[in-house]
């Protein structure tokens, strides 16, 4: 009877961006609060899109965006200009939604199922919530005051809400729903609820994927 496949090729690069995006998510809050530790939190962020480069195969198309999303991310650090920020946000989102989509369409053209295949999944499913973060941040300059974020959960001189909102997209995408965190308006209610609709579609079709397979290589 076949059993689940232990195959490496590329679980190694997946459990790599894994590993990367939860440091960011646990550690990055504690080096974001002043200007000395920035270069640190600026750490964590290039680590997961390295990682993420890395994990998507490092196409020309993801080197494309990926190399102009870093130096503006760097640059917008360095300057505080709000508009410079907005670019950096837009490009880090547009490279995290292309890494997510290769890596999905990696997995879910995938003929079998092994180690690297569940890994692949894992991780599509851990930048969703990524990508839907920085959408958050990014409606949050352009339209201030679309989420009610307590005073504490506001990090640094300039009060940042980029870590609670991260947050705020995992318990989204995870359908967690403390309400800690709101959206105040439709616009950023629609797009958290889109969110939630989009993560649990994918649960329910990767699994079904997934299942589908492992039952056909039984078979």
């Amino acid at each position: 009877m076949p059993s689940l496949q232990v195959r490496f090729d590329r679980a190694p690069r997946f459990i790599l961006l894994l590993l990367s995006i939860i440091a960011e998510l646990m550690l990055a809050p504690f080096f974001a609060g002043n200007q000395a530790d920035l270069g640190i939190a600026l750490g964590f962020s290039g680590l997961v899109m390295l990682a993420a480069l890395w994990a998507s195969g490092a196409q020309r198309t993801a080197v494309l965006l990926f190399v102009p999303a870093v130096a503006a991310q760097v640059v917008a650090a360095q300057s505080g200009s709000a508009a410079l920020q907005v670019v950096a946000l837009t490009l880090r989102v547009a490279f995290f939604a292309y890494a997510t989509g290769a890596i999905m369409w990696r997995t879910l053209r995938s003929s079998e199922v092994t180690i690297d295949t569940i890994a692949g999944a894992a991780c599509a499913y851990t930048l969703l919530a990524v990508v839907w973060a920085g959408m958050y941040v990014l409606l949050e300059f352009l339209h201030p005051g679309s989420f009610n974020v307590p005073a504490s959960w506001q990090v640094g001189a300039n009060g940042s809400r980029n870590p609670a909102l991260m947050y705020f997209s995992f318990a989204t995408l995870t359908t967690v729903g403390y309400g800690d965190i709101t959206p105040t308006w439709p616009g950023s209610g629609g797009l958290a609820a889109a969110e939630a609709v989009v993560g649990q579609l994918y649960l329910a079709i990767t699994i079904a994927r997934l299942v589908g397979l492992h039952t056909s290589q039984r078979r």
